[in-house]
């Protein structure tokens, strides 16, 4: 345990995390090879699909609600944490999330475009609340933090029906609508006092404004936060009329602070390892304030608030020793989450805050994908883990990934493939086991490298914005090539034997590396790769996918702010000039692309244009177009040929393990969605 000093003295900390794991990676190599050689796992067993998701505690600790199920049919469930006895409340749903009521009498339950509430602790009939979608674009946001209530966000309409501004409303269980505010411009955040609503934040050209609501109904400006600086309000204010904040005003990392009625800002808490973004907030059962804190840079950390919360975390610390997990707490238990980069699917907890015992919970067997048949987990001990690795950028910039290597293998005799992540605004957590693609290649024989360069989401906002839109043939690419050529000097992996893989951005990236980076990368996959980023820029924000991906500005302005304005003809002709479909003719290596015929975010036309022009200069290149799938919901079927036909390229080209074979269903979608044969 790692004491944190705050800021502010007054409040006492503690810091809970997984152990620091080795930054020497020749050291780390030297551990997973001496670990006993895995046995051989069947491909199927890393598309297992956990049987209980959407798991959330009651506030006041005494039940758990949870999904039970396939993705076919699924369940909602309610455990009793004093007896551990279970009861399901609906069979057969479509529910896609749950939250409950302030009051824990009720639970929220959002299925397709109904949001509705179901009894579960003393209340009685369940009710639909509203619909969702629809021409004002109703959405969910929480359950009010004061009342039985949800709170929704939605466009209002003028008298032709066109959108003319946004409302923030409350529904209570009962079917009552009462507005809150509206603002013409997207109203982003709220804080709620006493059950009144104290402070809003909305857009104000282009930045985040932040309102003080007082009690007589005047309002008062408090805080203008700059153009992609981040600054989400709290819910609930303290008692003293200030609101917590978080964000990165003033600094670089975002982290805790207190914003107070006349506008100024006190700093509470950040990640101690100087590293990584506030990730997650826990509310604190008591007061409803921010109670732990948790950051994932390289290691998992949850900072304690409080001294009761830092000896109820040493307490989970004992049990439960040098994992990384997550919490919800409850006045009289804590739910505990436990995940992994090893671990397959979540472990559930109850920790008892009077006896301060800790019970496991809800460990039903996982489930076949494809026949949802109840299996057994993946062993932890036969998995690769996932290893911190840094590495310095040609310019100097220090950057982050992970590496994981079969166990009991010599990494240095290793085939290596490089696993980019998409977005490119997103991350490889710490303690992420994802969809298994990385664990599965790390048991069919290579080294797994996966980068957070520049631009990754998570390490602050210096590091996010540092790519400065240059994700063609450039700084971010470079960052890539960087961390594989400093991986291969550290000891991991066989220099002549390196392959990229990656989806939507990252197969981006594997266009480029094998169009650009030839001679280091000699074979890829792309998963719904667009071919140019320019042209599927613009076109996204021709579409609705644009308004879907803008979470505060508008799509048009949001691509400006990270220096890729789809309207900036400069910047557009130079990612078009590096793009692989303008470079065709240079890419030579060992091509598998899939593609999803309904696939919104990245356009089939344009991976079709891509695949036909390689075709057309006689390139070795697959396509494989799943007519069905979208742009991330290709089906159990489509996801394990994905696996079998990576894992199949990547053992001719670069000498990994033979997967096994395809059996007589998979042979036929890959037959029948197979456009451009190898």
């Amino acid at each position: 345990m790692i004491p944190f000093r705050l800021w502010l003295g007054a409040l006492v900390a503690l810091v809970f995390a997984m152990p620091a794991a080795a930054r020497d990676v020749h050291e780390a190599l030297r551990v997973e090879a001496a670990r006993p050689v895995a046995p051989r796992m069947p491909r199927a067993s890393f598309l297992q699909q956990a049987p209980v998701t959407d798991v959330t505690l009651s506030p006041d600790g005494g039940a758990v609600a949870f999904l039970r199920g396939d993705t076919r049919s699924r369940g909602v469930w309610l455990l009793d944490t004093a007896t551990g006895g279970e009861r399901m409340l609906l069979a057969r749903t479509n529910v896609t999330g749950l939250a409950w009521t302030h009051d824990g009498r009720w639970l929220i339950v959002v299925a397709g475009e109904r949001l509705s509430v179901l009894p579960a602790l003393g209340a009685t009939g369940a009710r639909v609340l509203t619909s969702l979608g629809g021409a004002p674009r109703r959405e969910f946001l929480a359950a009010d933090p004061f009342q039985a209530a949800v709170l929704v966000r939605e466009r209002t309409l003028d008298a032709l029906g066109r959108p003319s501004g946004w409302r923030l409303s409350r529904i209570t269980v009962d079917g009552r609508v009462s507005t809150l505010d509206e603002d013409p411009q997207r109203i982003t955040g709220y804080a709620f006092a006493d059950g009144r609503l104290a402070y809003l934040q909305h857009l104000r050209d282009g930045r985040l404004a932040t309102t003080r609501l007082a009690a007589d109904g005047s309002r008062h400006d408090v805080l203008l936060c700059g153009t992609l600086r981040r600054c989400s309000l709290w819910p609930v204010v303290a008692a003293d009329g200030s609101v917590a904040l978080v964000g990165d005003v003033g600094g670089d990392l975002r982290r805790l602070q207190r914003l107070r009625a006349d506008g100024s800002l006190v700093e509470r808490a950040a990640d101690p390892d100087g590293e990584a973004d506030v990730d997650e907030v826990v509310p604190d059962p008591g007061d409803g304030q921010p109670g732990i804190l948790t950051f994932r840079g390289a290691v998992v950390h949850s900072v304690a608030l409080d001294d009761t919360t830092r000896d109820r975390l040493g307490a989970i610390a004992r049990q439960l020793p040098d994992r990384a997990l997550t919490f919800a707490p409850g006045r009289s238990h804590w739910l505990v989450t436990e995940r992994g980069g090893a671990l397959q699917g979540a472990r559930y907890h109850l920790f008892d805050t009077a006896t301060g015992t800790l019970t496991g919970i809800l460990d039903d067997a996982p489930l076949g994908a494809r026949d949802g048949r109840p299996g057994r987990w993946l062993p932890v001990e036969a998995l690769a883990r996932q290893i911190p690795f840094d590495w310095t950028a040609s310019d100097g910039r220090r950057l982050h990934g992970f590496v994981r290597v079969p166990p009991g293998r010599v990494a240095r005799d290793l085939p290596m493939v490089v696993l980019v992540h998409g977005g490119p605004w997103n991350h490889v957590a710490p303690d992420d086991f994802g969809s298994g693609y990385a664990a599965f290649l790390a048991h069919r024989g290579y080294v797994v490298f996966e980068p957070n360069f520049r631009g990754s989401t998570g390490f602050g906002r210096d590091y996010l914005l540092a790519a400065g839109g240059d994700l063609g043939n450039g700084r971010v690419q470079r960052d890539i090539e960087d961390g594989v050529r400093a991986l291969l000097r550290a000891g991991a992996g066989d220099a002549n034997r390196v392959a990229i893989v990656g989806a939507s951005f990252g197969g981006y990236a594997t266009l480029l590396a094998l169009t650009w980076q030839g001679d280091l990368f000699k074979a890829g996959v792309a998963i719904v790769p667009p071919a140019d980023f320019a042209w599927d820029l613009t076109w996204i924000g021709r579409t609705r996918e644009g308004t879907r991906l803008s979470r505060e500005l508008p799509y048009e302005q949001w691509m400006a702010a990270m220096s890729l304005d789809p309207g900036d003809g400069v910047a557009m002709s130079r990612l078009h000039a590096q793009s692989p479909l303008s470079n065709a003719a240079r890419m030579h290596r060992p091509l598998l692309m899939i593609a999803g015929g309904a696939d919104q975010r990245v356009a089939l036309r344009g991976v079709l244009a891509y695949a036909a022009r390689l075709r057309l200069l006689d390139r070795p290149v697959t396509l494989l177009v799943d007519r069905d799938a979208g742009h991330t919901d290709a089906g159990d079927l489509m996801r394990e040929v994905t696996f079998y036909l990576t894992a199949d390229m990547l053992h001719r080209q670069i000498g990994g393990d033979a997967d096994d074979p395809p059996d007589a269903a998979m042979i036929d979608d890959i037959r029948t969605n197979t456009l451009v044969p190898r």
